[in-house]
């Protein structure tokens, strides 16, 4: 029972006081399971229940419902109703199917006392068509009841994300969704509690089957229960919502100027409001519309009557092109004259620089979207009435096809780019210096970040963010090119040591992101990239990565709601880092293994290589060897030294988990060996710390790492030399989480309320002070008293495995940074036991 308006407690205990109870709701609140859990919580309580269920056939018989309970106490009450007292709860659901004589009856017992019910009251939802007509003469006679004190009236408020997500984590297979899913389940379950179980009973069983849930709900079969439950929930819509939902529908990313010109304004703004359609930080704010609601709107309206929508949509803007212009209009318009010819549609009819303008919207859309068969043929359709130049670029993309075919990705920037520089070639018009300019910068800018990329894949990150820096010192590139040099001069800063600089580079970086109205040529993709890369970071630097966690999950709600694959794969990229981060592999490898298994190539190599190292190293911390060792198993192209480094990382982690210290001191030693030659401080503190730890490390090693320490202002780096020089020498049977060296982010799940409204704050993982278990506790403190994983699953007759999740556990409650730590701050008296768990040996 998630929700503060429905406390069962608390309402059962005013029904056994003697309160009768008005229970209202719209269709989908949970009104009846409310209804139900009320029964079974007076029923736990010896209280006698008499359930009604009224029905429409029952309700044209006099006492038809009150007499087929066959209940003696409602027999007598009948036989002699102003003398009768029924000691029982009376509940009613539905009231408004039952007969006026029962409910009058009932009320007129309620009125003297000698009854307590609970009624169910169905009440519309917002601007809903047919709402109960309040003069109906039993919905009259309970809401008297409430209206003269005779009942108590509880509303029950639609579904708000945060519950959501509850009744989601509530389901015991929902582990297997990952958070784009559950933040487009969220969506689509438009505040009803009911429609939100369909869908997640749809979700689960396509991601058992192995299907993308969100993909699967697209179509929707018609007699499943998730049709009818949608049918019913939309049944009372109005017509004008209707349309403008299926309209978007038809008319993907329609901006809103436009949708308020082609529909009822009012329904436009109205369905904003209440989300079933959602606007992109662009100025021109771009619709997308809940996908599953506006599939049954067009059910409901009727395909003919949709297409004579668009029709009359295109006819208007080609009328009016003057005053207003719309891309995606202009498109549908474009494919009809393609779909008919010339003659049946009407195509001649118009000015030839008005068919041209609108194969140019066409085209650059396929081209955008790597359609390149539609965007040579709307392109030639228009060149056939105005030898543009523009359109020439739009052939000539057509035909060099896929922007990186070779490696089977598609990167709309690319096309972008490729789109100035071919203007430029073409010499389009004078008005093009501009253009030229922008185009030229970003050309300099895309050679400096692939000479920075190659030399970070070398280790060689002081090149990188040399490389770096100049490209951000290219003013005059577009934004999405100076986001991009932004994020790569910062992250290659942060492999190099310098952090202060780093978070310089990012702060710059989140200024293009946080500018409203979004810079034209940023996308949700480039966006989501940036956090993601940032993320990375933060991680290599070991610096808390907790607010761009919440920033990833704001930016998550547009794009579950925008649906584009590419860009759910690089949201689920960027969660796996911060889960990882957090020390939660299973939502690490979910969202990873999710978002992988959309559009791998969203997240091109060596990018997915290293989530997916980042990946196998929690589950080796976790003790999770045989998954971790398979995550190794799906990374190739180890021909780098940064990729080949940490493959070896990662190996040294799991050979410690297995107990295997002198291989992994081997593993460890070649990690250095790797390290020792580049500019990567963060990688290189990581590695003399990790030598140190498994007592390999040589004097001058130990050395170097101070001086690191020294000469970086890297958050990883004091916690290093800290902990390494209090180590004091080798140790046979070392615990694998000892070798941790940055503290745990406290992440929070997605919210999917409206950013711009309600931030997200969360919940973190472990709540500070979270209390530890009795076992937790005791295995501490026989860590404090020396003792291994090993020795310690002896003495307590456990597995290793118990143990070590035990000691991951604890410190997660407690937010140690190790096995060591967490020893320490429990034998300090620094933690808390929970109730019944004792206190434990001293």
């Amino acid at each position: 029972m998630v929700g503060s308006d429905r406390d069962v407690a608390t309402l059962a205990g005013r029904l056994r006081g003697g309160t009768s109870l008005v229970v209202a709701g719209p269709r989908g609140s949970g009104r009846s399971f409310l209804l139900r859990a009320i029964a079974g919580e007076l029923g736990r309580s010896s209280t006698t229940v008499i359930a009604v269920k009224p029905s429409a056939a029952l309700s044209r018989v006099e006492f038809g419902a009150l007499a087929a309970t066959g209940s003696e106490a409602l027999g007598a009450l009948r036989a002699e109703p102003h003398r009768a007292r029924v000691d029982a709860v009376v509940v009613v659901d539905d009231v408004d199917l039952l007969d006026p004589v029962s409910l009058r009856l009932l009320a007129t017992a309620v009125a003297a006392r000698r009854v307590t019910a609970v009624f169910g009251l169905r009440t519309s939802r917002p601007r809903a068509v047919e709402r109960p007509a309040e003069s109906d003469h039993v919905r009259a006679a309970v809401l008297d009841l409430w209206a003269e004190g005779l009942a108590r009236r509880c509303d029950l408020l639609e579904l708000s994300g945060d519950e959501a997500l509850q009744l989601i984590d509530l389901s015991p297979d929902a582990a297997i969704l990952d958070s784009a899913t559950r933040a487009g389940l969220v969506w689509r379950a438009d505040g009803s509690r009911s429609l939100l179980q369909h869908l997640l009973v749809e979700a689960i069983a396509a991601a058992r089957a192995g299907r993308d849930p969100l993909t699967a709900l697209r179509t929707v079969a018609r007699d499943s229960r998730l049709a009818v439950a949608v049918a019913r929930h939309a049944s009372d819509f109005p017509r004008p919502d209707l349309e403008c939902l299926a309209g978007v529908r038809r008319l993907p990313r329609l901006e809103l100027a436009a949708a308020t010109r082609l529909f009822n304004a009012e329904s436009a703004h109205a369905l904003l409001a209440t989300g079933l359609l959602h606007a992109d930080a662009s100025a021109e704010r771009r619709l997308t519309a809940n996908d599953l609601i506006a599939h049954e709107a067009q059910r409901r309206i009727g395909v003919a009557h949709l297409e004579a929508l668009v029709d009359g949509a295109g006819a208007r803007m080609l009328a009016e092109e003057d005053e207003w212009w719309s891309r995606p209009i202009a498109v549908a318009v474009s494919q009809r004259w393609h779909r008919l010819g010339p003659q049946l549609s009407g195509e001649t009819a118009h000015p030839p620089a008005l068919r041209a303008r609108v194969a140019l919207a066409a085209a650059q859309e396929a081209n955008d979207h790597g359609d390149a068969a539609h965007a040579a043929a709307h392109a030639a359709r228009g060149l056939q009435a105005v030898d543009d130049p523009a359109l020439r670029v739009e052939v000539a993309l057509a035909h060099e096809g896929p922007p990186s075919a070779a490696t089977d990705t598609f990167d709309r920037h690319d096309v972008d780019a490729r789109r100035r520089a071919a203007r430029v070639a073409l010499q389009c018009s004078d008005s093009d210096v501009a253009v030229a300019v922008v185009a030229a910068a970003d050309a300099r800018v895309e050679e400096l970040l692939d000479h920075a990329a190659q030399a970070g894949m070398r280790l060689d990150w002081a090149s990188a963010a040399d490389a770096a820096g100049r490209a951000v010192s290219e003013s005059d590139a577009s934004c999405t090119v100076r986001l991009r040099a932004a994020v790569a001069a910062g992250t290659a800063e942060a492999f190099r040591g310098a952090w202060r600089d780093a978070r310089h580079h990012y702060r710059s970086a989140l200024h293009l992101l946080d500018a409203r109205p979004s810079p034209r040529d940023i996308r949700t993709r480039d966006r989501l990239a940036a956090v993601m890369t940032m993320l990375s970071g933060h991680l290599v630097a070991g610096a808390d990565g907790s607010e761009l966690h919440e920033r990833l999950q704001r930016e998550l709600l547009s794009t579950a709601r925008e649906e584009d694959p590419a860009e759910l794969t690089i949201a689920g990229a960027a969660a796996a880092i911060a889960f990882a981060s957090a020390g939660r592999p299973d939502e690490s490898r979910r969202e990873l293994t999710s978002a992988l298994s959309r559009e791998r190539s969203a997240v091109a190599d060596p990018a997915a290589a290293m989530i997916e190292m980042a990946v196998a190293e929690e589950l080796a911390l976790a003790g999770r060897l045989d998954e971790a060792r398979a995550v190794l198993l799906q990374v190739d192209d180890l021909d780098a030294p940064l990729l080949r480094r940490s493959r070896l990382y990662v190996e040294t982690t799991v050979l410690v988990a297995e107990g295997r210290l002198k291989d992994a001191r081997a593993s460890a030693r070649a990690t250095a060996d790797l390290s020792r030659s580049g500019t990567a401080a963060a990688l290189r503190i990581r590695d003399l710390f990790r030598l140190a730890t498994l007592g390999e490390a040589q004097a001058d090693e130990i050395d170097e790492l101070v001086q690191l320490a020294a000469t970086t202002d890297l958050p990883v780096a004091s916690e290093a030399v800290r902990r390494a020089t209090a180590r004091s020498g080798r140790q046979e049977h070392l615990p694998v989480d000892e070798l941790r060296l940055h503290a745990l982010w406290s992440v929070s799940t997605p919210r999917p309320d409206d950013p711009e409204v309600t931030p997200s704050t969360g919940a973190t993982t472990a709540p500070a002070g979270e209390q530890l278990t009795a076992r937790e506790h005791e295995i501490a403190l026989l860590a404090y008293d020396g003792l291994t994983n090993r020795e310690i699953a002896t003495r307590l007759f456990l597995s290793i495995r118990t143990v070590e999740s035990h000691v991951y556990q604890a410190r997660l409650k407690v937010g140690a940074a190790s096995r060591r730590e967490l020893a320490m701050i429990v034998a300090g008296g620094g933690d808390r036991i929970g109730a019944g768990g004792g206190n434990g040996p001293r």
